[in-house]
């Protein structure tokens, strides 16, 4: 199981209004479609597309990310077709795949929405971890030497 392309094909961010005190942020994460692919390099039936949305909604109409791409997974030949198989039948994907897939749709969007969140002036919609503040102490002129 090996990803193969990771690409970006719609890229769009916008804030709609300014921005409130308590804004609500929505991620939403979905697998469009999943089909064979052929890649130009290699003729073969093992490769599947899986594309995808990747939404970040600002409630309350503040703003709006929105990210769609596609990933190309190589596999042996069998389990592309069973993968196929079973996504025409139930829409879904093997726990095993869908892992993989997802952990790395979420990896790379998160970091581009994250940049684009900041060029458009939204806040960002992952919590950032807390950074140490930088306090001053007064010296007084009794601990000064030199």
């Amino acid at each position: 199981m090996t990803i193969v392309v990771f690409n970006f094909e719609k890229i769009q961010a916008e804030r709609t209004s300014n921005l409130q005190v308590n804004i609500n942020i929505r991620n939403n994460l979905n697998i469009i479609d999943v089909a064979q692919e052929n890649l130009p390099i290699q003729k073969s039936e093992d490769v599947l597309k899986f594309t995808f949305e990747y939404v970040v909604e600002y409630m309350s109409d503040v703003g709006q990310i929105k990210i769609a791409g596609h990933i190309l997974f190589m596999d042996d030949p069998k389990k592309t077709k069973e993968i196929i198989k079973y996504w025409k039948k139930e829409k879904k994907v093997t726990d095993e795949v869908m892992q993989q897939i997802i952990n790395t749709i979420l990896f790379r969007c998160n970091i581009k929405a994250l940049s684009l969140s900041q060029e458009v002036n939204l806040p960002p919609h992952i919590p950032l971890p807390l950074l140490e503040k930088v306090s001053v102490k007064k010296n007084s002129s009794k601990d000064y030497i030199g």
